[in-house]
Protein backbone atom coordinates (compact mmCIF):
# COMPACT_ATOMS: atom_id res chain seq x y z
CA UNK A 1 0.00 0.00 0.00
CA UNK A 2 1.61 3.12 -0.97
CA UNK A 3 1.10 6.16 1.38
CA UNK A 4 1.09 10.08 0.15
CA UNK A 5 0.88 13.42 1.92
CA UNK A 6 -1.18 16.35 0.45
CA UNK A 7 -0.17 19.94 1.79
CA UNK A 8 -1.96 22.63 1.46
CA UNK A 9 -1.06 26.35 3.47
CA UNK A 10 -2.73 29.76 3.71
CA UNK A 11 -0.39 32.63 3.83
CA UNK A 12 -0.17 36.14 4.30
CA UNK A 13 2.37 36.55 1.11
CA UNK A 14 2.78 34.73 -2.36
CA UNK A 15 6.44 34.64 -1.67
CA UNK A 16 8.93 31.53 -0.30
CA UNK A 17 9.18 33.77 2.96
CA UNK A 18 5.64 34.16 3.07
CA UNK A 19 4.03 34.38 6.97
CA UNK A 20 2.11 30.89 7.29
CA UNK A 21 -1.47 31.20 9.21
CA UNK A 22 -2.43 27.77 8.82
CA UNK A 23 -1.14 24.42 7.61
CA UNK A 24 -2.98 21.66 6.59
CA UNK A 25 -2.26 17.68 5.71
CA UNK A 26 -3.74 14.50 5.00
CA UNK A 27 -1.95 10.93 4.57
CA UNK A 28 -3.77 8.88 2.18
CA UNK A 29 -3.76 5.64 -0.56
CA UNK A 30 -4.00 7.49 -3.69
CA UNK A 31 -4.92 3.60 -4.66
CA UNK A 32 -8.05 2.93 -2.59
CA UNK A 33 -10.78 5.23 -1.00
CA UNK A 34 -9.51 4.11 2.77
CA UNK A 35 -9.96 7.12 5.44
CA UNK A 36 -7.32 9.78 5.42
CA UNK A 37 -5.40 10.90 8.38
CA UNK A 38 -5.87 14.50 9.21
CA UNK A 39 -3.66 17.03 10.25
CA UNK A 40 -4.52 20.93 10.66
CA UNK A 41 -2.98 23.31 13.09
CA UNK A 42 -2.95 27.33 13.03
CA UNK A 43 0.18 29.29 13.12
CA UNK A 44 1.26 31.22 15.62
CA UNK A 45 1.73 34.68 13.18
CA UNK A 46 3.81 36.93 15.96
CA UNK A 47 7.50 36.16 15.75
CA UNK A 48 7.14 35.04 12.55
CA UNK A 49 8.66 38.30 10.95
CA UNK A 50 11.66 38.60 13.12
CA UNK A 51 12.29 34.99 11.59
CA UNK A 52 12.25 36.49 8.11
CA UNK A 53 8.52 35.98 7.00
CA UNK A 54 6.87 38.22 4.88
CA UNK A 55 2.94 40.05 4.95
CA UNK A 56 1.90 41.50 1.46
CA UNK A 57 -0.59 44.25 1.40
CA UNK A 58 -1.81 42.62 -1.71
CA UNK A 59 -2.27 39.37 0.04
CA UNK A 60 -4.12 41.13 3.22
CA UNK A 61 -6.58 42.85 0.27
CA UNK A 62 -7.19 39.56 -1.30
CA UNK A 63 -7.96 38.05 2.48
CA UNK A 64 -10.68 41.04 2.88
CA UNK A 65 -12.21 40.32 -0.17
CA UNK A 66 -12.65 36.10 1.03
CA UNK A 67 -16.34 35.27 3.19
CA UNK A 68 -15.98 36.18 7.09
CA UNK A 69 -16.19 32.21 7.41
CA UNK A 70 -12.88 31.92 5.27
CA UNK A 71 -11.45 34.96 7.09
CA UNK A 72 -12.57 33.69 10.89
CA UNK A 73 -11.06 30.34 10.13
CA UNK A 74 -7.26 31.87 8.96
CA UNK A 75 -7.37 34.55 11.68
CA UNK A 76 -8.94 33.43 14.55
CA UNK A 77 -6.16 34.70 17.34
CA UNK A 78 -7.40 31.08 19.33
CA UNK A 79 -5.27 27.52 19.25
CA UNK A 80 -2.19 28.98 17.66
CA UNK A 81 1.18 27.27 18.41
CA UNK A 82 4.52 28.31 17.50
CA UNK A 83 6.01 27.39 13.74
CA UNK A 84 8.61 25.58 14.63
CA UNK A 85 6.37 23.08 16.32
CA UNK A 86 4.00 23.11 13.99
CA UNK A 87 6.54 22.40 11.07
CA UNK A 88 7.87 20.38 13.38
CA UNK A 89 4.51 18.26 13.94
CA UNK A 90 4.37 18.57 9.61
CA UNK A 91 7.38 16.47 9.40
CA UNK A 92 6.46 14.13 11.45
CA UNK A 93 2.99 13.68 10.21
CA UNK A 94 4.27 13.30 6.22
CA UNK A 95 7.62 10.99 7.08
CA UNK A 96 7.60 7.87 5.83
CA UNK A 97 5.01 8.67 2.85
CA UNK A 98 6.09 7.83 -0.84
CA UNK A 99 5.21 11.16 -2.30
CA UNK A 100 4.20 15.06 -0.71
CA UNK A 101 1.61 16.40 -2.74
CA UNK A 102 0.91 20.56 -3.08
CA UNK A 103 -1.32 22.23 -5.54
CA UNK A 104 1.57 23.73 -7.58
CA UNK A 105 5.39 23.56 -7.14
CA UNK A 106 6.26 26.89 -6.14
CA UNK A 107 3.60 27.92 -3.23
CA UNK A 108 3.14 25.79 -0.50
CA UNK A 109 6.51 23.59 -0.31
CA UNK A 110 9.08 26.21 -1.21
CA UNK A 111 7.05 28.26 1.65
CA UNK A 112 7.72 25.49 4.17
CA UNK A 113 10.68 24.41 3.31
CA UNK A 114 11.91 28.11 3.91
CA UNK A 115 9.52 27.84 7.55
CA UNK A 116 11.99 24.74 8.17
CA UNK A 117 14.90 26.69 7.69
CA UNK A 118 14.04 29.12 9.68
CA UNK A 119 12.99 26.85 12.71
CA UNK A 120 16.10 24.60 12.56
CA UNK A 121 14.71 21.59 11.56
CA UNK A 122 15.12 19.53 7.82
CA UNK A 123 12.33 19.36 6.08
CA UNK A 124 10.45 15.53 6.36
CA UNK A 125 10.87 15.05 2.31
CA UNK A 126 13.05 14.48 -0.10
CA UNK A 127 12.67 16.90 -3.36
CA UNK A 128 12.23 14.01 -5.77
CA UNK A 129 9.20 12.90 -3.63
CA UNK A 130 6.85 16.21 -4.64
CA UNK A 131 4.14 15.95 -6.88
CA UNK A 132 1.55 18.71 -8.19
CA UNK A 133 -1.92 18.32 -8.16
CA UNK A 134 -1.95 20.98 -10.97
CA UNK A 135 -0.32 18.76 -13.39
CA UNK A 136 -1.71 15.54 -12.67
CA UNK A 137 -5.50 16.91 -12.88
CA UNK A 138 -4.47 18.44 -16.08
CA UNK A 139 -4.48 14.32 -17.52
CA UNK A 140 -7.74 13.77 -16.67
CA UNK A 141 -11.40 15.53 -15.08
CA UNK A 142 -10.17 15.05 -11.01
CA UNK A 143 -13.95 15.26 -10.06
CA UNK A 144 -12.81 16.48 -6.80
CA UNK A 145 -16.06 17.61 -4.13
CA UNK A 146 -16.84 21.91 -3.83
CA UNK A 147 -15.80 21.77 -0.61
CA UNK A 148 -14.84 25.45 1.12
CA UNK A 149 -11.54 26.95 -0.22
CA UNK A 150 -9.51 28.59 1.28
CA UNK A 151 -9.31 26.35 4.34
CA UNK A 152 -5.75 24.44 4.47
CA UNK A 153 -7.80 21.01 5.41
CA UNK A 154 -10.66 21.58 3.45
CA UNK A 155 -7.91 21.69 0.19
CA UNK A 156 -6.14 19.11 1.05
CA UNK A 157 -8.95 16.32 1.25
CA UNK A 158 -10.38 17.89 -1.55
CA UNK A 159 -7.46 17.33 -3.44
CA UNK A 160 -6.59 14.42 -2.45
CA UNK A 161 -9.99 12.73 -3.80
CA UNK A 162 -8.87 14.66 -6.74
CA UNK A 163 -5.39 12.35 -7.21
CA UNK A 164 -7.21 9.34 -6.33
CA UNK A 165 -10.00 10.24 -9.14
CA UNK A 166 -7.15 10.92 -11.69
CA UNK A 167 -5.45 7.80 -10.61
CA UNK A 168 -8.22 5.46 -10.61
CA UNK A 169 -8.94 6.87 -14.10
CA UNK A 170 -5.59 5.94 -15.11
CA UNK A 171 -5.25 2.68 -14.13
CA UNK A 172 -8.60 1.60 -15.57
CA UNK A 173 -7.05 3.29 -19.19
CA UNK A 174 -4.32 0.69 -18.29
CA UNK A 175 -1.30 2.68 -17.77
CA UNK A 176 0.92 1.94 -15.24
CA UNK A 177 1.21 4.16 -12.17
CA UNK A 178 3.89 4.14 -9.65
Amino acid sequence: MAIHAMVDIETLDTKYSATILTVGAVRFDPFSNSPMEEFYFRVETDGQEALGMTISDDTLAWWAKQSPEVQNEAFTPYDRFPLSAVVECLNKFVWGCDKVWAHGPHFDIPILEFACEKSGITPGWNFWDIRDTRTIFDLADPEMPQNAKHNALEDVKRQAIGVRNVYRKIKFSGTKLG
